[in-house]
């Protein structure tokens, strides 16, 4: 005979089962983004937000999406004070568990603002997503000891999927941004065959040139050329 226990579990893994298929129906990275953390929320009780943290190759830092505004607004005081746990699972390649942020003695100057946002226990997990970017998933609650065991582990997964839908997101939109790149590009190639009465191959060479004489991305001319169906000199 099964038990509440496994009933329980069984619900678990039906709910996580579905979020997989809703992260890969997402068609934009920004839908993707705001999705993770819109889900995130309603994944686990008493939590009050979730937040995306990511940080790019030259680790400029970024929130794309949050739920709540309490998880932006605690996401932008870690920015603001350089600490808080979220930085913490990035940096140490971890998961940060607080249990209640009143006792909590890490991160002085990011607990005094978190406290007075509302926030009393939170769940860190850092997410890997590229060779060239990382980010952390924060999850929120104005509850102290919000989030136990199972809560740990479940959070764990979704950070996994979450892991999973950001790099899918970001490859494909890095496949559409080279199509676009690739677009106008053209476009520009056959305003300068026409300008310059040259072929196609030798157009290309004089973008290429431009381009480095102005000291401007090949894309960047070609959008400038486009835009204003000029050929500047």
């Amino acid at each position: 005979m099964a038990s509440d226990d496994d009933g329980l579990h069984d619900a678990v893994l039906e709910h996580l089962a579905s979020i997989t298929r809703q992260l890969s129906d997402a068609d934009t990275l920004q839908e993707t983004l705001q999705r993770i953390v819109d889900l995130g929320e309603a994944l686990l009780e008493h939590c009050d937000g979730v937040s995306l943290m990511l940080i790019g190759k030259r680790g400029e830092i970024d929130t794309p999406a949050a739920s709540s505004q309490v998880a932006y607004d605690s996401d932008m005081a870690q920015y603001a004070t350089g600490q808080g746990p979220c930085l913490g699972a990035i940096a140490d390649e971890r998961t940060v568990i607080i249990e209640d942020l009143e006792t909590e003695t890490r991160w002085p100057d990011y607990r005094a603002r978190a406290l007075g946002l509302g926030v009393r226990s939170m769940l860190s997990y850092r997410l890997f997503v590229t060779n060239d970017s990382m980010g952390a998933l924060d999850m929120y609650s104005r509850q102290p000891n919000a989030f136990d065991r199972r809560s740990t582990l479940v959070g764990q997964v979704f950070a996994a999927q979450a892991s999973a839908a950001m790099k899918a997101a970001l490859v494909e939109a890095g496949h559409q941004t080279t199509i676009r790149s690739r677009d106008v590009i053209g476009q520009a190639k056959g305003i300068v065959m026409v300008h310059n009465r040259v072929t196609s191959d030798l157009a290309v060479e004089f973008l290429k040139r431009l381009s480095q004489h102005r000291n401007q991305k090949l894309v960047e001319l070609a959008e400038e050329i486009v835009r204003t169906g000029q050929i500047p000199r």
